[in-house]
């Protein structure tokens, strides 16, 4: 009997799958328990109305990404810093420092998105990673600057 199931069902498979189970298993353990229900029209055109707004969801999310990727290309932004010998800075610029200017630009950027080997411990200009959900990534230019020659 085939069985869309509702909930994890152990050693047979996850919620939102169809499976083949013995019917007696699937009339008086599995409905009777309402942790699936047997397979009919109205059940595969439930299944293919999510499976559709997924789908949709992804496209809408994955159309958002790229055009954040786009206006952070478009995006370089500045950071400030008091500098010693060397052009090193007293501290560093973190993914924090880096999404709190990117917010002060109207750019909403999760802090965990950026990604960062090392902080930034010298004045200079840095193309920092930012990955995204879906296998997407984008880069923003992160300029370093003396406090002083603001």
């Amino acid at each position: 009997m085939q069985i869309y199931l509702l909930k994890d069902l152990k050693g047979h498979g996850k919620a939102g799958e169809v499976v083949n189970l013995n019917d007696g298993y699937a009339k008086n353990f599995v409905i009777k328990n309402k942790i699936g229900k047997p397979v009919d029209n109205a059940t595969l055109s439930d299944m293919k109305a999510k499976a559709d707004s997924e789908a949709y969801k992804t496209q809408t999310e994955i159309a958002a990404i790229k055009a954040q990727i786009t206006t952070l290309k478009q995006t370089p932004i500045t950071l400030y810093g008091k500098v010693g010998a060397n052009q090193k800075l007293f501290g560093s610029i973190t993914s924090t420092e880096i999404a709190n200017a990117l917010a002060e630009k109207g750019i909403k950027l999760d802090k965990r998105l950026i990604v960062m080997n090392e902080p930034i411990k010298t004045v200079g200009t840095y193309n920092v990673n930012i990955k995204y959900n879906h296998q997407l990534s984008g880069t923003i230019v992160v300029h370093v600057e003396d406090i002083n020659a603001k």
